[in-house]
């Protein structure tokens, strides 16, 4: 028998049946069954391996397609013609639709036909693109809306066929879009508003510059008057029923260059800046004489005044000319608005702790409850009042508001309708020393034996009147007095030393503050301007240019005298009190 045939490697179940055949020895066969187990159980644990690794990349396959079909931003897969290939949900979402439904339509079908070029142009970008992101903004019709989009797409090899895919992110930016939008008009919006407060400052400036001319023209020839009626020692030489004449002009004009002033008054009213001058004064006495002030109107129209001064307590502190102000807007409002055979009553009493009510009633035409309730409104905007129509008081209530505010009190109207007369209820605090009541509603005189040195005086004015009225009265005190009308003329004049030069600021030929640096320049002369114009950059202006003090038309001349001593002793610029209420006369600044 010949020798048997190797078996030695193969496969293990082969070599089992060649033994068999051969009828090998029961040793090899178990060796053989032997190998043939291990073989079987490394197989059992590949396969194990195999399904493990099988289920791994499923789970694995899983979590992509779910990250990538609910991941927030939309994604998509689209052709080189721009065929939608595969999409996540988000991407459906935003093109409103089932994505078995929109998988294989053009993207161009959703895209607004305004930018279905700037998509082919972006599909021409991705085709010459390599590694390079292209990015377009387009604008989606979906569901008769319009949706924002921003495609980012990038180029991926290509699939079975080798068409190259391109990737692409779907970004929603309606929102984005919207607050772009929103800041764009709201930066539009506040370029208007600047705008428009730049011309609304512009127009009120004009205004004001406007409003500060006109007061300049119409202060400037009442210079001479006023100048006249406050020269005490003038006054004095007149008979005593010219002298009660004068005094009663006087206390009328005194109103009529306050009514002057409020043109430039009303800004500051409003802006709750108004400043007074502060003195203890007799309220009553301040209603009697604004009564008499309008006697001789009430008498014309037969009108009845009467007075009922019941508070014991009737010293106020304030202003006098603004307080009689307020009086005569009221009175003569009432008087106004009654008719022939009417009655006016104005009657004092103790009103709520440590002040006084004052009421001003008339049996005129009345105001409605609307009308009534707009002049009560607390927030009612000066010169916009809906009153002024119905009641003509407008803009004098809006004054008189304003000062009663001012001096810490109240106003408000009552009327119990058309032709049932009116009423105006003020309150103000009481002075705390009632006392001084007598000494202050007066105004001080000033002592009638003045004793001034013959000072030098230059007096530039070119106003004709007020230079021949200044310079009497001057020269009437003991000064020596030259007048010059421009400045030319005043540096002709000063080749003569003077002591105290008193100049206009606005002259024909130049500028008297321009006048005092070219004097200052040469001489120690004190300096007293006089303006129409007396806003405190005009005061401030003054004094910089070397003058002791700033007085305003009309020149009040007392106050004048006053100014001439203090500059005079003081020896040039007044550091004390360069701009003193004495010199602002009643003017609220």
């Amino acid at each position: 028998m010949g020798a048997p045939k190797s078996h030695r490697g193969g496969d293990p179940a082969e070599r089992f049946r060649d033994l068999q055949l051969e009828g090998a020895g029961k040793e090899a066969l178990a060796a053989l069954v032997h190998e043939l187990k291990v073989h079987q159980e490394e197989l059992s644990a590949q396969n194990h391996q195999l399904i493990e690794t099988q289920s791994a990349l499923e789970e694995s396959r899983d979590r992509y397609v779910d990250l990538y079909d609910f991941a927030p931003m939309g994604y998509m897969t689209i052709s080189p013609s721009g065929t939608i290939r595969e999409l996540n949900l988000t991407a459906a979402a935003v093109l409103g639709r089932e994505r078995g439904k929109i998988v294989g339509l053009p993207f161009s079908t959703f895209v607004l036909r305004a930018d279905k070029p700037r998509f082919s142009e972006h599909l021409r970008q991705c085709q010459q693109a390599e590694q390079r992101s292209v990015t377009t903004e387009l604008t989606l019709y979906v569901d008769n809306h319009l949706t924002a989009v921003q495609l980012v797409t990038r180029r991926h090899g290509g699939d079975a066929s080798g068409e190259p895919m391109f990737l692409t992110a779907l970004i929603d930016i309606t929102a984005r879009r919207k607050l772009e939008q929103e800041h764009r008009e709201a930066e539009d919006a506040r370029e208007k508003l600047s705008r428009e407060r730049e011309f609304a400052r512009a127009r009120a400036d004009a205004k004001d510059h406007f409003l500060a001319a006109l007061s300049h023209e119409l202060r400037t020839p009442l210079t001479p008057i006023v100048a006249t009626m406050s020269d005490s020692r003038l006054i004095s030489l007149a008979p005593e029923p010219l002298r009660a004449a004068l005094q009663t002009a006087r206390r009328n004009l005194d109103l009529e260059v306050r009514l002057i002033e409020d043109l430039l008054d009303l800004t500051r009213i409003s802006r709750g800046r108004l400043q007074l001058t502060h003195e203890h004064i007799d309220l009553h006495l301040v209603i009697q004489e604004v009564i008499e002030m309008l006697s001789v109107e009430t008498q014309r129209r037969g009108i009845i005044v009467v007075t009922a001064f019941d508070a014991s307590q009737h010293s106020v502190v304030g202003d006098p000319v603004r307080l009689r102000q307020v009086f005569w807007n009221l009175l003569g409002n009432a008087t106004k608005f009654t008719n022939a055979g009417g009655t006016v009553t104005i009657a004092s009493a103790a009103g709520d702790v440590g002040s006084i009510r004052v009421t001003v009633s008339d049996t005129g035409v009345g105001m409605e409850r609307d009308v009534v309730n707009s002049i009560n409104a607390p927030d009612e905007a000066a010169g916009h009042s809906p009153i002024q129509s119905a009641t003509g008081l407008g803009l004098g209530l809006a004054i008189c508001r304003g000062v009663v505010t001012a001096h810490g009190g109240t106003l408000r109207a009552i009327s119990s309708g058309a032709g049932r007369g009116s009423t105006f209820v003020l309150e103000f605090p009481i002075a705390a020393h009632e006392d001084d009541a007598d000494r202050a509603s007066t105004p001080a005189q000033p002592s009638q034996d003045r004793q001034t040195p013959r000072l030098r005086i230059l007096l530039v004015e070119d106003h004709q009147d007020s230079a021949d009225m200044l310079s009497q009265l001057l020269t009437l005190h003991d000064y020596d007095v030259v007048v010059a009308r421009t400045v030319e003329g005043a540096l002709a004049a000063a080749s003569r030393e003077f002591d105290v030069l008193i100049s206009d600021i606005r002259l024909p030929d130049g500028s008297g503050l321009e006048l005092m640096r070219r004097l200052r320049a040469n001489q120690n002369i004190r300096g007293i301007a006089i303006s129409g114009f007396g806003t405190e950059e005009d005061r401030q202006r003054s004094i910089e240019a070397g003058y002791g003090t700033h007085i305003t038309k009309p020149v009040d001349f007392n106050r004048l005298l006053d100014a001439i001593e203090r500059v005079s002793a003081l020896g040039g610029r007044d550091q004390r009190h360069p701009m003193s209420d004495s010199d602002r006369q009643t003017r609220p600044t």
